[in-house]
């Protein structure tokens, strides 16, 4: 299950209407065996302070609908037809510019597989600091602090320490929790999260879930 959500605080609109409206939302991909219809005439709406769960099988385009608010698709390859409305702001339409200014700020995204999604390369706090520092203006040592403050707040023990780790030196359910730290570093208006508790345990689960 896929659940969408964000907080209640105030914020400009195009009107009156939900702060996330999807309409009409189609996704095609490009194959060598031709076009594959993912998502087809996909329309909800969403109210600031509540949260909405999407639910379906396996490849029934939950995961390629998410994608498509944040403009994560492969422009080359992907046809993407309707709109996606952010309070005044139209998604689709939008330049790369735009988007890099809204994914990781306004809103963000809790990945199904935070092994593929984080980098091997780099330690837990400078990915998580990262995003800070780029919408926020952070300097490294406020960056590093905050990505502390993160670890701790969504229970890993010795936040201090563990900050320094890579990630193939997190449990699965600890790099789970480091993919929401990071996913809420900056505050933002809206959380997507996409089967956040797959292969967990009930334990830890519900951790997340809290």
């Amino acid at each position: 299950m896929t659940t969408v959500s964000w907080s209640s605080e105030p914020g400009t609109s195009r009107g009156p209407g939900p702060f996330l409206s999807v309409r009409d939302l189609s996704v095609e991909f490009s194959t060598e065996d031709g076009i594959v219809h993912a998502v087809d005439n996909l329309s909800f709406d969403l109210e600031k302070g509540t949260t909405l769960g999407i639910v379906g099988e396996s490849g029934s385009g939950k995961s390629v609908t998410n994608l498509a608010i944040l403009g994560l698709h492969d422009p080359a390859h992907t046809k993407i037809g309707g709109e996606i409305w952010l309070e005044d702001q139209e998604l689709i339409s939008a330049d790369r510019s735009t988007m890099e200014k809204l994914r990781g700020n306004r809103v963000a995204m809790i990945f199904q597989d935070p092994l593929t999604a984080l980098s091997p390369f780099h330690t837990i706090g400078r990915q998580i600091g990262e995003v800070y520092r780029k919408h926020k203006g952070a300097s490294k040592k406020e960056a590093r602090d905050r990505a502390v403050e993160m670890l701790r707040r969504v229970g890993i023990p010795q936040p201090e320490t563990r900050v320094d780790h890579y990630p193939h030196e997190f449990s699965g359910g600890m790099r789970q929790r480091a993919m929401i730290a990071m996913a809420l570093v900056c505050d933002p208006d809206l959380l997507i999260a996409d089967e956040p508790t797959t292969a967990l345990d009930v334990t830890v689960q519900a951790q997340i879930l809290d």
